[in-house]
């Protein structure tokens, strides 16, 4: 009866996601740690502060990535000015 509440209750804690400082996440992300930081101060990337230390989820940055992508990405036919036909 008690690996059953342990089990239950593991299935109840969320799962925590380890941070990345500012480094690590500059790093991450192929950019210079000062860039990262004014993107940070500016809101331009997601990020909170703990403490007086800029904090990133890795998580958030990869999706931050993906909605960059999709909102830079452009169409074939925009760039060469042709319609692809089957």
């Amino acid at each position: 009866m008690l690996s059953a509440a342990k089990a239950s209750s593991r299935t109840l804690t969320p799962a925590f996601e380890p941070l990345l400082d500012l480094h690590e996440a500059a790093n991450v992300l192929g950019m210079h740690w000062k860039t990262l930081e004014g993107k940070a101060r500016q809101r331009e990337v997601p990020a909170f502060k703990v403490g007086k230390r800029w904090r990133f989820r890795l998580s958030s940055l990869n999706n931050w990535l993906e909605a960059g992508l999709k909102l830079n990405t452009t169409d074939r036919a925009d760039v060469t000015r042709q319609e692809q036909h089957p």
